[in-house]
Order: structure tokens, then sequence, then C-alpha cells
């Protein structure tokens, strides 16, 4: 028993441990987990895998025995030229593991894997490359020939609710699968076995070749396929598809061969309605679909069989029959009846020339209205083909057959058509063509505009009776229509599709806003009534060779109450009254005004070459006069309008066309620029080449006068430069600094000033995409006069006042100051000019950088009186006068910045000067001396009287009055306590862009 006992506790303990184990060691090693598992990822993957370490768990217990790794908002990002596209996205990603296989087997059994809400997004570009490639190559070139003991094996996966996207651009292809659902199971472990799926998608639509198969039709799956032979042969055994209503059943075998694929498969539909194919055409399928009345029989089979390389197709066969059917909708009186088709494709030999494409027959009654067709086409190179078409359709009765909520038409419609032969562009051979159309009676109007286009007609015809490209004839005779008592008409001869041949004539009235109503234009509305007569001939041969003068095109046009809106553009466009008449040469435009946004315009002038802009790309040229009231710039330079009276909407760069060559003469009153006014502007604007160039453009702004001649140049639209010579009279120095961005960088002490100045400048360099200037690009050159301006209450004048302890010098003022400036990469420097501190002139010269570092020389002339008695007294003892007026000029560097500016003494200059008095006293004192002696004096009493005296304080005196210790109690009296502190500046942290891009993509699928 104590046996049992202790066995019993034993396994008690090992239970509690292992329990214990399972709850605490996901948690303490979970961060250890991740870090190993970035660390594999990285020597396998070339792209981003995204997760976060709490969306990461390890659970033994939601499946026990069983361990179930979960991994939630997980990202698969490749790198270029893929960047920011997903591969991989998934919400929640599970994985169930058996313990016992990973602590004692040599086989990994994963029990099963959930995928929930992935999106997986496959692309594939031109080139060739792929952004699912993101493994890295291996380095092992020799093949290991020892059996692997490990082994690995599935049992079930599913996926809810996801997104597949496959885009291949080599092909063209494009499939999406939307609401996806799927489940399935096998045994990868054994070399044969049973593949089980089952799949259903809520949205499929399938692109090939520039031609939509399928759009947004509902798909589901249900197959087993039999997998051998190394997983390389498919057979498939139980096996339905169905989209939309229609089924499809297919049985045989898919094999991947080394170099192709070969297959033998079989389909065919189970079903022998004609409701379900009519579930495949668009817009039927909707919500009232088993409502629609149907009947009649339907066969559809067909094989695919042989071999799939980049050199051979497999041989196919489609025959699809539909016999003695009609449908019709419940709340209509009329059906669509006797409905009959007969439809075989075949490919005996995989040779695609070899395809035949057979339409034996259709029919269809559309009410009392028969249209029949039928086309044979021999093979898919050179289109051989003997097809006829005949309908006659009463345009009044399909309102009766089919759902046109809000749309009536009336007239009869007429059509018989035939085409025979080869088609083969590179000898330029169609099929013969005899089709004639009709329309008598037309009549259209739309629930949304009650008023109809009434009296429609036309004659067509299209003839080619020898297969010559350039032997066809296209007309259209006798169109006319009539819309609110307004008529148009129109008669058009096209001939020689080999060299477009055309003469056209129209004449007529049209109200723009009417026809919208009737054909509405998705997001954008337009209005206005135009009238036009237009005779047009010519070649499209002239064209591409540029003799727009063997173009006969005359003719006038008006547009009167036009407005224009998009959801595009944040401002309207209206033209109340615009007149133009053109002939080849040129369009005159006369009597053209109207609004864009806030502004307004008149227009008149000539525009030439007009045609060869149109049709060959070339460059368009006018010369206009452009006048206005207001022109509001801002509108054209911002993404959206400005909701406020200060615009803070971003600026872009205004491009200016390559192909326009244009002069404009423009006189306008007020223009709005950001928060600026400009008045009374005029002058020329020449637009040409990708650049605007002003010519003379006078303005007024900010209460100065302008006169500007230079470039704006877009021709590297990401590095557009300006060239501009200015000429300004009269403008406030403090709205300058306050308005213009360069004098805010290099004189932020402007904005302290009163005064005007003036100034002829040049200046140059580089745009930013926010149309400010850079100022590190910065070049110019010129003259700043100023009249008379004055500053105060400026750290840079308190620093040099409390350096020179002077009184009267805390304000600086300009009178007829004449500055030479320059601006070299982006640095300003100035010539020396004077200004005055208080009452003592001063010269200045020095420079600005852009990162607001100053370094300017100043000298001051100030009276030695002014600088204390004590240096006065040294003048005085050794040059021999008390002339308190004599000017002493100290020299002063302002370092630092503008915001914290440091002013220091440059003493060279004071110190020879004192240096220069003591020398000159000791000349005249040895002067003195000899005439002493001349007078008898003794030697002794000569030498006394130079070196003795007052001994006791001629020491004192002489330590006191060396120059630099002078010099330094006159001008430091006081310690210069001041200092200033660097302040640290703090970056933020750069997030991580492929982490919200994750965050975007889940945020996108929950709300959908």
């Amino acid at each position: 028993m104590k046996i049992v006992k202790k066995i019993f506790i034993g396994l008690t303990a090992v239970v509690i441990l292992l329990i214990a184990s399972a709850i605490i060691l996901p948690i303490l090693f979970k961060d250890k987990i991740k870090s190993k598992i970035d660390e594999e990822i990285a020597k396998t993957v070339n792209a981003d895998v995204i997760f976060d370490v709490n969306g990461f768990s390890l659970s033994a217990f939601r499946h026990f025995p069983n361990i179930t790794i979960e991994v939630k908002e997980l990202g698969v990002f490749n790198r270029e030229p893929f960047t920011g596209v997903h591969l991989f996205v998934v919400e929640r990603f599970d994985v169930e593991i058996n313990l016992k296989d990973v602590l004692f087997g040599d086989q990994l059994r994963v029990k099963g894997i959930t995928l929930v809400r992935p999106q997986i997004n496959v692309k594939v570009l031109k080139d060739g490359r792929a952004n699912y490639n993101i493994t890295y190559p291996s380095k092992d070139t020799v093949k290991s020939t020892e059996p692997n003991k490990f082994s690995f094996a599935i049992d079930n996966w599913s996926i809810e609710d996801g997104e597949v996207v496959y885009d291949d651009a080599t092909k063209p292809f494009f499939m999406s699968l939307n609401g996806l659902n799927h489940s399935g199971s096998g045994n990868f472990n054994e070399t044969q076995f049973d593949l089980t799926t089952k799949t259903v998608a809520d949205s499929v639509t399938v692109r090939y070749g520039g031609t939509e198969y399928l759009t947004n039709k509902h798909a589901s799956i249900n197959a087993i396929i039999g997998i051998s032979e190394g997983y390389t042969k498919y057979v498939f055994k139980e096996n339905s598809a169905r989209v939309n209503d229609f089924a499809l059943s297919f049985d045989g075998w898919f094999k991947m061969n080394e170099k192709d694929f070969g297959m033998d498969i079989n389909f065919k539909s189970p079903e022998n309605t004609f409701k379900s194919l009519l579930s495949l055409v668009p817009g039927m399928y909707s919500k009232d679909f088993a409502k629609v009345e149907t009947k009649g029989d339907l066969s559809f089979s067909g094989f695919v069989k042989g071999t799939y390389s980049d050199k051979q197709l497999p041989a196919f066969n489609v025959d699809l029959k539909v016999k003695d059917a009609m449908f019709k909708y419940p709340s209509l009186p009329t059906a669509v009846s006797n409905i009959n088709m007969d439809l075989f494709i075949d490919n005996k030999t995989g040779v695609i020339e070899n395809t035949l494409v057979d339409l034996k027959k259709l029919h269809l009654d559309f009410g009392s209205n028969p249209l029949d067709a039928r086309a044979t086409i021999e093979n898919l190179k050179n289109y051989r083909m003997n097809a006829d078409l005949k309908a006659s359709l009463n345009l009044a009765e399909l309102n009766k057959m089919f759902p046109m909520e809000g749309m009536e038409m009336k007239g009869t419609f007429k059509a018989v058509a035939s085409a025979k032969g080869v088609y083969d562009s590179i000898k330029k051979i169609i099929p013969t063509v005899d089709v004639a159309m009709s329309l008598t009676n037309g009549y259209a109007k739309s629930s949304q505009f009650p008023i109809p286009l009434q009296d429609l007609k036309f004659n067509a015809t299209v003839k080619n009776t020898s297969g010559k490209i350039a032997e066809t004839f296209i007309t259209v005779s006798g169109f006319s229509m009539l819309m609110d008592g307004e008529k148009f008409t129109a008669d058009l001869l096209l001939k020689n599709l080999d060299d477009y041949t055309w003469d056209l004539k129209a004449n007529g009235g049209i109200d723009i806003g009417k026809m919208t109503k009737i054909f509405p234009l998705d997001g954008m509305t337009l209005a206005g009534k135009a009238l036009a007569s237009i005779e047009t001939k010519g070649k499209y041969s002239d064209v591409t060779a540029k003799h727009y003068d063997r173009l006969p095109t005359s003719g006038s046009a008006s547009l009167t109450d036009f407005k224009f809106t998009s959801k595009t553009l944040p401002y309207a466009v209206t033209i109340a009254q615009a007149n133009a008449s053109f002939n080849p040469q040129k369009i005159e435009v006369k009597n053209t005004n109207g609004t864009i946004g806030k502004s307004d315009f008149s227009v008149d002038g000539a525009i030439s070459n007009y045609i060869g802009y149109v049709f060959g790309k070339e460059t368009i040229k006018g010369n206009l006069n452009y006048n206005s009231t207001l022109l509001d710039l801002n509108e054209f330079m911002t993404d959206n309008a400005p909701t406020d009276k200060k615009d803070t909407a971003k600026l872009h760069i205004v491009p200016i066309p390559s192909n326009v060559d244009f002069v404009l003469h423009s006189d306008i009153k007020t223009v709005k620029m950001m928060e600026y006014f400009i008045t009374q502007a005029s002058g020329d604007v020449i637009v040409k080449n990708s650049i605007a160039d002003l010519s003379s453009m006078k303005f007024n702004m900010l209460g100065g006068a302008f006169v500007v001649n230079g470039t704006y140049n877009t021709k590297d639209i990401q590095r557009p430069k300006y060239n501009f010579a200015l000429k300004i009279d009269n403008l406030s120095i403090q709205q300058a600094a306050s308005s213009f961005s360069i004098v805010k960088a290099y004189a932020p002490i402007a904005g302290m000033a009163t005064g005007k100045f003036g100034t002829d400048f040049k200046v140059s360099g580089e745009l930013g995409q926010d149309m400010m200037p850079k100022l590190n690009t910065v070049n110019g050159d010129g003259l700043i006069k100023i009249a008379e301006a004055a500053v105060t209450q400026s750290k840079l004048i308190a620093g040099v006042t409390s350096l020179t302890n002077l009184s009267n010098t805390d304000q600086v003022t300009l009178k007829n100051v004449l500055m030479s400036a320059t601006i070299t990469d982006g640095k300003l420097s100035v010539k020396p000019f004077n200004v005055k501190f208080g009452d003592y002139t001063t010269a200045v010269t020095g420079s600005t950088a852009l990162n607001g570092v100053i370094d300017y020389s100043m000298k001051m002339n100030v009276p030695a009186g002014k600088l204390g008695a004590q240096f006065q007294g040294l003048v005085n003892q050794y040059a021999g006068t008390n002339n308190s007026t004599s000017e002493i000029p100290l020299n002063i560097n302002l370092g630092g910045t503008f915001a914290n500016p440091k002013a220091t003494l440059i003493s060279q200059e004071q110190k020879q000067q004192v240096q220069q008095a003591v020398t000159d006293a000791a000349k005249q004192k040895g002067n003195e001396a000899l005439k002493q002696a001349a007078n008898g004096t003794k030697p002794e009493d000569i030498v006394n009287n130079i070196l003795t005296g007052k001994k006791d304080t001629t020491r004192k005196q002489a330590t006191e009055t060396k120059p630099q210790n002078i010099l330094n109690t006159i001008l430091h009296p006081k310690k210069d306590t001041t200092s200033s502190n660097a302040k640290g500046d703090s970056t933020k942290a750069a997030q991580d862009l492929l982490q919200d891009k994750l965050q975007g993509l889940f945020k996108k699928k929950k709300k959908n």
C-alpha cells in the first residue's frame, strides 16, 4: 500500500507540474519564442513579417493534449518593387500541433490550421517579378541522398471570410475572390490519399486579355480529389461546381510533368434548365431572380484533353444548346420568347489556328420583334468568317420586357448585316461587309428630367465589297434630334479605314444641361447652351504629316450660360458668353467672359495651331488679352477650397504645360495670393516651354509699388525654379518682414523697424512643392534704399549698449542709407553702411546664415569724454590736451544668433591709440629736458624732474595708466555674467510604417 501511495503521490505531482508548466511556460518564454521566430524568418525570408508579441500565444488547454499556437494580426510585406503592398495579412492564424509528436516522435502532425479573415494579394508585374518570391535562394548545391527521418502531416485546414486577389500582368489575368470560406482535409504524409475540400465565394470576378468573363458571381465548389505519384497527379472523383445558379460537374485527371501538364478532363452541366444559364447574364442574377418565369431546355458539355506547354495547347470542345426557352419578369407583361441557340466550339489538334467557332443558330423574339443571327469562324488566326444578323425592334415594346425604371423609349430600329471573308491586319484585308441600320420616330425620356429627346432619326450604312480596308465606306445621313424646341442635325461620310478620310457637317443648338439629365455624368454637372455650325473635311495622313492647310475646317460657335462643377475641383467654372469663329489656321475668340471659382475673367484674341495641338500634341499658340477684377490664385494652388478667411490649405506647384506658347496681356484689378492682396496688376505673361516669363509686370502690394521681370520655370516639376528682377518702392519694412520668408529668414530685426524702403534686387533659386522658396538655394544681389527708419527693443541693440556702457544707444536710426547686399548659396552678406546708435555714427558690415548665425563688424565713433574720466585723463596727460570731443573708434563684433546675440569688443585699435599717446608724451618730455639743459639747469635736476617728483604716486599711476588696464576699467566696469544654455533637441522615434499599414488593412476589413 505504501508503494501504491508513493506512486499515486508521484503521479499526482507530475500531473500538477505538467499543468503548471502548461500555464507558465508559454508566458515565461513568449518573448524568447518570438525572438527565435524572427531570427529564423530573417535567415530564409526576404520580406517584412509583422506581428506583435502581444498577439502571439501558446495554449495547451484549448485542444488538449494538442498544443495550439495563435498569432493575431500577422502581415507579410514584400520589398521593392512591392513596398507597402501586402502579400498576406490575417486577423488570426491558429495552428494545432500534436504534443506527443513534438516530444517523442519523428513526425510533426499538424492537427489543424485555421485562417480567420485572411487577405491574400498575389501580384506579378509585366517583367515577371512576383511579390510571392520572398525566399532567399538555397546555397546548398549538393542534394542529400540520405533519407529524411522527419516527416510532416496535416489533418485539416480552414479559411473563414477570406479575400484572394491574383493579378498577373504577364498574361494578363486577374481574379478576385471575396467572402471566401474554405475547408479541406487530407493526409499529406501518405503517398496516395484523397483530398476533400468545400469552397464557397460570395463574389468572383475573372478578367483575361482585357475581357471580363465573370463579374461578381457567387461560386461554390465541392470536390474529392485523389492525389498520387508524388503529389503530381490529381484524379477528380466526386466534384461539382456552381456559378450563380449554373452548375457544372467534371471528372478525369490532371498531371504536372517536369516540362508540361497532361490532362483528360470532361465537364458537363448536370441540370438541363435554361434558367441556370440565364443566371450568368449580367444584371439578371438579382434578389428577384427566383421570381423570374422561365422555361426551356439546356445542354452543356465539353472536354479538355492533351498536353499544355509553352508551345502546345490541349484539344478542347464546348457544345451548348438552348431549345424553346423564354423568360419573363413577374412585373412586366411581355416575355422574351422562342429562344434557340446552337453553339459549337471545337479544336481537335491543340493548334489555336485550327479552332472552329460555329454559332449555327441564334433566335430570340422580343415580343413581336425577331432577332436572328448566325456566325462561323474557322480559325482564330485570320478569322475566316461568314456571319449574318437581322433585327427589327420596336423600342416601345422593350419597356414591357426589361425593367427600365424611369426610362421610356419609342421608335423603330432596324438592322441588317452580313460579313464574309478573312481579317488580316498585316495584309490590310477585312471581310466584305454590308450593314444597314436605321432609326425612325425615335424618342427617349428619363425620369430624372422631364424634357425628352424627340424626333430621333438616322440612316447609317457600312459597305466594303472588295475586302480591302481602304475601300470601306461608312455613312451617317439625316441624323437629327429635337430637344426642347432646339434642333440638331449632322451628316458624316467616313471612308478609307487605311487613311481615315472624313466629311462632316453639323449644325444646331444643344442644351448641355438637359443632355446630361438624359445621359448623366458621374461626379460632374454641366449646364449651358451651345450653338454651332461646323464643316470639316480631311485625311488622317495630312494630320500626321502636319499638312493642316489641307484640312478645310470652318464655322462658328457660341456658348452661353455655361457652368461646370466636378467632385475633383473645389470651384465651379462658368462662362456667361463666348463666341468663336475658326478656320484651319486659327480660332478667333471674341466677347468671352465668365468666372473660375471666385475669379472673373474677360478674354479676347486669337489661338493658332489648334488642330496640331488636338491631333498631334503639337504646341498650341495664342495671343490673348486677359482682364479681371479679381483673380484668386489660392483656388488653383490648393487641393481644397479654403473654408475660412485665412487660407490654411496646403499649396502645390502650378505646372506650366510644355506645349503651350501664349502671350497673355493682362490687366487685373485685384489678385489674391495666400493672405495677400495685389492691386492694379498689369503687364505681359509669356508662357512657353514650361516657363512663365513675366515682362514688366507692375502691381501694388503691402502699400508698396512693384515692377517684376523674370521667369517661373517648371521644366523639372520636382525642382521648379524662379529668377526675378524686382524693383520695389515705398514698401513698409515691418510688412515685408512679416510677409516674405526671405526677409523673415535673413533680417528678422526688420520686424521691429519702422519706416519704408525700396530696392533694385535680382533673386533666383528653387521652390519647394509648397510653392515656398528653398532658402538654401537662394542667390541674389542688389541695392536696398532706406530713406528713414528706426529700430528699438532689439536684443542686438541691447547687447551693444551693455557692452559699451554708453547712454542713448538703445535706438538705431537709418537715414538715406544705400545698402549693397548679396545672397550666395543661401548666405546674406552686406557691404559697409552707416547707421546711428543714438548719437554715435556706426559703420556696419557682415553676414547672416540660414541657421540664424550672424557675423557682423561695427565701428562706432565715440567722443573720448563719453568713455569716462579715466580714459579722458590718460589722453589729456599724454596728449597735452583736455578736448573731450576727440573721437575714439570702438570696434565691436556681433556674433551668435538673432535669438541670442553676443557682442564682444575688438580692442586692438584702442591699444594702439593709447600706446601712440604714451609715445608722443615721452617724446614731449625729452624735448622739455633738452630745453632745460640749454637754459643751464643742472643735469641732476633735469633727471630728478623726469624720474622723481611724487615718487609714491608715479609708480601707482604708471600701473594704473597701462593702456590695457585703463581700457578694461573703462569698457568692462563689471564682470560679464551673461551665459547661455543650449537646449537639447528631442527627436521623436519614427513609427513603424508597415505596422500602420497592417492596422489600416484590418480596420478596412472590419468596416466591410
